[in-house]
């Protein structure tokens, strides 16, 4: 009698764990649709006016024909506007410049290769005036220092990276004004660069005849 209810018992363990993780749940899946991730914008439009027109660049801003030593451009501006969804935090000013040789040659003309060393000529086009303004700015590109607020800052002013006591167009594009307060940090959304450029009057006959072509980059940051 022992042996044959020891066996009953051992068939009973077997059916079960043969039966073990064959038992399951109803189920249903529900699903989320239509998650998308679209990128904002940031749309500078600039203008001579701060009526407009508005378009991606303007020409002509700040020019000086037939210069010699010592010529200076009148004050002349450009204003500047995000058209686009996000809001932009800070600004960024900073130029780009080639030189063109005269064809033919000038015969005054000691360097006949400033084409290929732009810098030299840059560094004589000097900027004798630049304020970046809005509602609530003021600030003097060659000092830093904002009229309204009484704050200076360095990242808002051109150093002088040669030394010789000027502050010119090869500096500028070496040291760009940063963080300055955008468009959208103001009430009208509009803020300008006033600016005047000096050809110096310690230029040489190395640029006689050459063609200084100056671009000016304006960047938002968000």
């Amino acid at each position: 009698m022992k042996r044959t209810l020891t066996a009953i018992v051992l068939i009973g363990i077997v059916a079960m764990l043969a039966g073990a993780g064959t038992y399951s749940y109803f189920s249903d899946t529900g699903t989320s649709t239509g998650n998308t991730f679209t990128a904002g914008t940031l749309d500078l439009k600039v203008s001579h006016s701060s009526l407009g027109p508005w378009t991606d660049g303007v020409t002509g801003t700040w020019t000086l024909s037939n210069m010699k030593p010592g010529d200076e451009t009148p004050t002349a501006s450009v204003f500047f506007k995000n058209f686009g969804s996000l809001a932009s935090s800070t600004t960024e000013i900073t130029c780009s410049y080639t030189v063109t040789e005269e064809t033919p040659q000038t015969e005054a003309d000691t360097d006949p290769n400033t084409d290929e060393h732009p810098d030299e000529m840059a560094k004589h086009m000097m900027i004798t005036m630049m304020f970046y303004k809005n509602d609530h700015v003021n600030i003097n590109g060659l000092t830093g220092y904002d009229s309204y607020s009484g704050l200076t800052k360095d990242d808002w002013k051109i150093n002088d990276a040669n030394g010789d006591g000027k502050i010119s167009l090869y500096e500028l594009k070496l040291d760009p004004l940063i963080n300055l307060p955008s468009p959208d940090t103001q009430p009208n959304k509009i803020s300008q660069l006033d600016m005047r450029i000096k050809f110096d009057e310690n230029a040489g006959n190395d640029f006689q005849g050459d063609a200084f072509d100056l671009t000016m980059i304006f960047t938002l940051k968000q």
